[in-house]
């Protein structure tokens, strides 16, 4: 081979051999790491019968808690949907905060789910900076 690519075909081989290996190794380790969701706003518009996961913000001033039972509202910012969880939520639970709940949309327009998963954000912040 002539021109300005001899010598260098077997390094970019090699390179993209090495580029390739990395990219399936990423991919096996994020495997069953990845949970989807959806908001309430393709909740409500979709026809789906099977359990679900549901996502978005507690909507401040709608927990309410009585006998086992926790009581919320969803938001994606655009629509609201009713939650109601027959488990008691993790400790970090609170209104305005993300959360993940799976279950399953009823008839009467309330979503039931069994689990509620907190969702947060990657920024560590001291317990003194918190309580603040």
């Amino acid at each position: 081979m002539r021109g300005p690519w001899r010598g260098r075909l077997p390094l970019l081989v090699l390179v993209l051999v090495v580029v390739g290996g990395a990219s399936l190794f990423a991919a096996a380790g994020s495997e069953g790491t990845l949970s989807y969701y959806r908001t309430p706003s393709e909740l409500v518009g979709s026809t789906s019968s099977g359990t679900v996961r549901l996502g978005g913000l507690v909507v401040d001033g709608s927990v309410r808690e009585s006998g086992g039972t926790v009581r919320f509202a969803l938001t994606d910012g655009e629509t609201r949907l009713d939650v109601v969880v027959d488990s008691v939520p993790p400790s970090t639970f609170r209104a305005g905060q993300g959360a993940v709940v799976a279950g399953r949309l009823g008839s009467d327009g309330v979503f039931h789910g069994q689990s509620v998963v907190v969702r947060h954000d990657n920024q560590y912040q001291p317990s003194e900076m918190l309580s603040r």
